[in-house]
């Protein structure tokens, strides 16, 4: 495993090298395009390409806006790719290496400022692009990446969340909406599991629930991400670490969490878990964008937003409210014009507030937000999932922490101990090492 580490952070600095140096069942679409440039097909003719992951409700409403704005502005064709997350940024990667990036792409909220640093984003200040419609500091302090431009636009508000199956929280006697500390879920877990031993406390897929145990065990405990961008300092000790780890450990031993080796082949669906269909999870732990999916795959429970977990010790909450993706423009777009055209609409226009509803959480303007009220659009569930995160006032950890390399030795280790392949204490010695390693590589 440790070989495999190795070779993916070097593969991805190799990657971010030649970047530098050249500058949830989901169905899947690609672009019949065989080259990254927009090509002019007569006159004014435009053709761009739009990229993003998401669930079939994203990609249904993603589609109907674009075949909307298409109608309005014949002179444009959008070229639609869209996939699940599985090797998304993977792919966006060696996209960018090669220079064939969609003009148009969703980006993870924690890639966003390493896709700045890589200089593969297009300044949308620079555009005809109205931001009257957003909260200045909101856009400050999401897609700015401290530069004072726009270097991305967020799709919503969102944050973390817990979407609890209530019908089932209620027949075992669990109460998600009370303060509580991360020592319940292990109370909670064996209350689940005499009620019955098919059922499970938590749904946790590896990449949801690595940022949801292990960077927030790290603001909670130190007030600070994992990795400072500021002075490159790790501020996670090894038994930090390894306590985190063995508390993580005790959740797959216990039966809180479902097998790991059972929630793999879903990869960061929960949705598609038959498990989670079939209302054998209390909550599944993921973003406040995963809300109306997860509901809807279920139909037959009541669902609510769960409270967020605070350790007991912490120097602070740790949790923070933010937005779920970005969207961004490939800095080396052919039509920049158009591109800002389109994404004006997308943001701005009443039309695709209506059909977009709450596909990528909940709008991130007033304006929008009202469409969707007014519309029935604006999923209930989310809203609370999104006003419960606003509770609380940790500091995001967006950066180094987030990046691409950092976040594979941290899922790596994270997948280690719940398949129960390494010890905490071994996990945590390695994590330590993986990461210095970076930090020495990257001052």
């Amino acid at each position: 495993m440790k070989g495999k580490k190795i070779i993916s952070i070097l593969l991805a600095a190799t990657m971010a090298g030649a970047m530098l140096a050249g500058c949830g069942n989901s169905s899947t679409s690609e672009s019949k395009s065989g080259s990254g440039e927009a090509q002019k097909e007569s006159g004014d003719q435009v053709t761009m390409r739009f990229s993003w992951w998401g669930g079939d409700a994203r990609h249904e409403a993603t589609l109907a806006v674009i075949e909307a704005f298409e109608k309005a502005n014949p002179n444009i064709k959008i070229e639609p790719e869209y996939s699940s997350y599985d090797g998304y940024s993977e792919k966006k990667t060696t996209e960018f290496a090669s220079g064939t990036a969609p003009d148009i792409f969703q980006i993870e909220t924690g890639l966003g400022p390493e896709y700045y640093k890589q200089g593969v984003l297009y300044n949308m200040s620079e555009t005809d692009f109205d931001f009257s419609e957003f909260d200045e500091e909101f856009l400050k302090q999401n897609g700015q990446f401290g530069s004072g431009s726009q270097y991305a636009l967020p799709t919503g508000q969102a944050g973390s969340a817990v979407i609890v199956n209530k019908t089932l929280a209620d027949k075992v006697g669990i109460d998600l909406s009370q303060p509580y500390d991360w020592d319940q879920f292990l109370e909670w877990g064996k209350k689940v599991q005499d009620y019955d031993p098919e059922s499970y406390l938590i749904s946790a897929n590896t990449t949801h629930a690595t940022a949801f145990f292990l960077r927030t065990w790290c603001r909670q405990m130190n007030g600070k991400a994992i990795i400072s961008d500021e002075d490159m300092k790790l501020n996670m000790t090894e038994e930090q670490f390894t306590e985190c780890f063995e508390f993580i450990k005790s959740l797959y031993d216990n039966k809180v969490c479902a097998p790991a080796s059972y929630k793999a082949p879903f990869g960061d669906q929960d949705q598609e878990d038959p498990n989670w269909i079939a209302g054998k999870y209390v909550f599944s732990l993921g973003y406040t964008s995963n809300a109306d999916v997860l509901s809807a795959a279920n139909e037959d429970a009541e669902y609510m937003a769960g409270n967020l977990p605070v350790k007991a010790d912490g120097v602070s909450d740790g949790w923070f409210n933010d937005c779920p993706q970005y969207i961004g423009v490939y800095a080396n777009t052919k039509h920049p014009d158009e591109v800002a055209k389109f994404l004006d609409y997308f943001y701005n226009s009443e039309e695709a507030a209506k059909i977009l509803g709450t596909v990528r959480s909940v709008p991130p303007t007033a304006k929008a937000q009202e469409i969707c009220e007014k519309e029935g659009t604006l999923n209930e569930l989310t809203k609370q999932s999104v006003d419960i995160s606003m509770q609380y006032n940790g500091v995001s950890d967006g950066g180094k922490t987030t990046g691409s390399e950092v976040t594979a030795i941290l899922q790596d280790a994270y997948e280690n101990v719940s398949y129960g392949t390494q010890s905490p204490a071994e996990a945590a010695k390695e994590v330590v090492s993986l990461l210095n390693d970076y930090i020495d590589m990257n001052k």
